[in-house]
């Protein structure tokens, strides 16, 4: 995959098809306390920004208080307002608790640092829960489907709404990355079952077609077709 990799597509080596995995610099090692504001910057941006904005809802203002601390460094007072905030919205009736998720993971899905807006023990009990629980409670509904992921969850996403571009893009990511713990050890040895990811391959292939934007068309085509030229290499050697 090229550079620029547009939103919803991680880059080579964040999957495991990425070929190469470069071992960190020492001198970058070293460097790594001065340098990390500047390396993390867009990480604490987004910090910043979700601060704002859950600034603005009166029930949300704990999780505000997480994101402000956390961006200036206060990594242990950020996660007590953390608690205080799970603590709160956990009790909360579902409707609060499905607009604060949907807010919260459209503001995270492609961000960098999406991990620091969503830690472990917000995930844990207020985001998976509730999500579950929307499924159950709107069946029709496409978008708790999209935020669980996985393949069947994904592909449910699109029998509800084949308009969701973001869940198709995430299923075809899916599926790259799964075939790509195949064949990522080639021409060593191949992991997988063959027939299986060529036909995840034409899957992924197929989904492409109702995708709007050339940019991810294209892309995601490249990352097919390089896949598949390694299986048919490695099977000609076979």
């Amino acid at each position: 995959m090229s550079e620029s990799t547009p939103e919803g597509v991680q880059p080579a080596g964040v999957f495991a098809f990425g070929r190469e995995r470069n071992p960190i610099p020492p001198f970058v090692i070293l460097n790594l306390p001065t340098n990390m504001h500047f390396w993390r910057k867009k990480y604490f941006q987004t910090l910043k920004e979700a601060a704002t904005e859950a600034s603005e809802s009166p029930d949300w203002t704990d999780y505000a208080a997480f994101c402000a601390e956390y961006e200036r460094g206060l990594r242990p007072q950020a996660f007590k307002s953390l608690e205080r905030f799970i603590g709160t919205i956990e009790r909360a009736p579902f409707e609060a608790r499905r607009r604060f998720v949907s807010w919260l993971l459209h503001r995270a899905d492609g961000r960098e640092g999406q991990h620091m807006l969503v830690p472990f023990p917000l995930r844990l009990r207020v985001v998976e829960p509730t999500l579950l629980e929307w499924t159950e409670v709107e069946p029709g509904c496409s978008e708790p489907h999209r935020w669980l992921g996985g393949y069947e969850h994904l592909k449910r996403a699109l029998e509800l709404a084949r308009e969701d571009e973001l869940a198709r893009r995430k299923l075809v990511v899916l599926i790259l990355g799964k075939v790509g713990m195949s064949t990522h050890e080639l021409p060593i040895g191949y992991l997988g079952v063959v027939h299986e990811d060529l036909e995840a391959l034409s899957e992924a292939e197929g989904l492409l077609k109702n995708l709007s934007n050339d940019d991810y068309r294209i892309q995601f085509a490249a990352s097919i077709g390089e896949e598949r030229a390694l299986i048919e290499e490695y099977l000609r050697r076979r």
